[in-house]
């Protein structure tokens, strides 16, 4: 008896069994993977990807909201930062060698390198993908695609980024305008009498301050304000004509010069590095910077931990000795991501997978704020961080460097920012866009520019540096730019990117 009901058991079990599994095998055919695309029965999508981050402490895997994000795509991610100052030469690199990681971050598609192999099909068209991917192309992320297409076909995920409040763009110690009595300069006149003020009258007592916390690469807006153009291009009659060799920026030029001498900048101007820049301001000497405006508190809050009273305000615009005024703005992302060919087709779709998740707004509100009662708390709407959010390193930089806040925010708050900055912020903001300047060379590509603009960059970069510092005088600079104007590569790109502008 005992023996027979044993069997019986043991059958029934079978049984039980037999029925779960193809209940799970049914559930599974009909309901699909999770948010990340895989089915709850299969392991994790082990995804290699790299990005550029600019916090100056990033995070690993141990931290909660990439543990967070795993668990709701069901991925391991092993993701790799790039820094500011590193970034540059380790694309470069990367993309020679040809051993490129699942996803691969370049700031700007106009690579002549990168160019080449999207044209060799080194990378996927996502074109036939990314209908089914809502979260990451519809609404304001619409125009991103658009302006990221190459001959009509999408080759890369752009990373969102708000065409207002970005940029490097002039902010300043209020409290220490309001101490002098001075107003925010709205005029690169303006801003050079602030920052002789800042060298002369040492508000705050401090005598060793450092107007303006700039280098030569940070101070690629007053070319901009000077020509009443974005980017490398302006229009003369109809035609695109390169700022390099504009008389209107030799008058930039010499406003630097200008300041230069006066002592406004950092006595190792020259070969300052970001990550110096920031500590310079986090110092609390420095009455200027070129910033984003949401430093206005990522910087701000440092400051407050050795002055209370530092509040750093951003400029709304500044206006050129013409009186045209100048706000930057950007295209509606910052950086793309692109997939090689080598990855399998099925997870080129989870990656897409994981890319719609942080753009939607669940992944957004974890990847930048982390995680509700832990990493903040909702207050009469509005999400206050807490401790913890300190701890793990939320906000701008670090996980949220993977997909991009999609909002203004982005560009104009932080974690933790007062009301009242966040509220001026948005006021200031607005008014920016009310100068919307144009960029006539945005989106176009010429061979001729990605082979040869560069190196003519460089040197026409070398050349002013050295006018600034003094090695140069600005006639020698004058006879420099008079043989540009004939050089011939130069004429190359200036004659591809009007074919192109005119195609256009």
């Amino acid at each position: 008896m005992v023996h027979n009901s044993s069997r019986k058991l043991s059958s029934l079990l079978k049984t039980t069994m037999l029925i779960m599994l193809a209940c799970s095998l049914l559930l599974t055919a009909c309901g699909g993977g999770g948010t990340g695309g895989a089915s709850r029965g299969e392991g994790p999508t082990k995804i290699t990807l790299q990005t550029l981050n600019y916090a100056p402490d990033m995070v690993n895997n141990s931290n909660p909201m990439w543990k967070e994000l795993e668990k709701n795509t069901n991925t391991q991610l092993d993701i790799t930062w790039l820094t500011p100052t590193t970034i540059e030469d380790k694309v470069n690199v990367m993309l020679a060698s040809g051993e490129m990681p699942d996803v691969t971050f370049v700031e700007s598609l106009n690579n002549s390198q990168l160019q080449k192999m999207i044209k060799q099909g080194v990378f996927w068209d996502l074109t036939p993908f990314i209908t089914d991917y809502p979260n990451l192309t519809e609404g304001v992320k619409a125009a991103m695609w658009e302006e990221t297409k190459i001959e009509g076909k999408n080759y890369a995920i752009p990373r969102y980024y708000p065409s207002f409040g970005g940029g490097v763009f002039p902010m300043l110690r209020k409290d220490w305008l309001d101490e002098l009595n001075l107003q925010v300069p709205n005029s690169m006149d303006s801003l050079f009498d602030v920052l002789k003020a800042f060298k002369e009258k040492a508000p705050g007592g401090k005598t060793d301050i450092v107007p303006y916390a700039a280098s030569p690469d940070s101070l690629g807006f007053v070319y901009n304000v000077f020509n009443e153009t974005q980017g490398a291009w302006k229009l003369k009659d109809g035609k695109l004509a390169p700022n390099i060799t504009e008389d209107a920026s030799r008058d930039a030029l010499l406003w630097i010069k200008k300041a230069y001498d006066a002592g406004l900048f950092p006595k190792d101007f020259a070969i300052l590095k970001f990550s110096q820049i920031i500590d310079m301001v986090r110092g609390g000497k420095v009455g200027a910077v070129g910033l984003s405006m949401n430093h206005v508190w990522i910087q701000g809050e440092v400051l407050r931990q050795i002055d209370s009273k530092a509040d750093l305000i951003p400029t709304s615009y500044l206006a050129n000795p013409q009186g045209a005024k100048y706000v930057p703005s950007g295209e509606s992302y910052y950086g793309v991501y692109l997939i090689p060919k080598k990855v399998p087709e099925e997870k080129v779709k989870k990656i897409l997978a994981l890319f719609d998740y942080g753009n939607s707004p669940e992944g957004n509100i974890l990847e930048y704020y982390g995680l509700k009662d832990v990493h903040y708390k909702e207050e009469n709407g509005k999400r206050i961080a807490t401790e913890q959010a300190k701890k793990d390193l939320t906000g701008d930089g670090n996980m949220s460097s993977l997909f991009h806040l999609i909002s203004d925010d982005m560009a104009i708050a932080a974690v933790g920012m007062p009301d009242e900055l966040y509220e001026r912020n948005v006021k200031i903001v607005n008014e920016r866009k009310e100068h919307v300047v144009p960029d006539p060379g945005r989106g176009i590509y010429s061979e001729a520019y990605n082979r040869f603009y560069p190196e003519i960059k460089k040197k026409v970069d070398d050349m002013r540096t050295k006018v600034i510092i003094g090695k140069e005088t600005i006639e020698a600079y004058d006879q420099f730019i008079a043989i540009l104007k004939q050089d011939k590569e130069l004429q190359m790109i200036t004659d591809e990117m009007n074919k192109a502008y005119q195609a256009k």
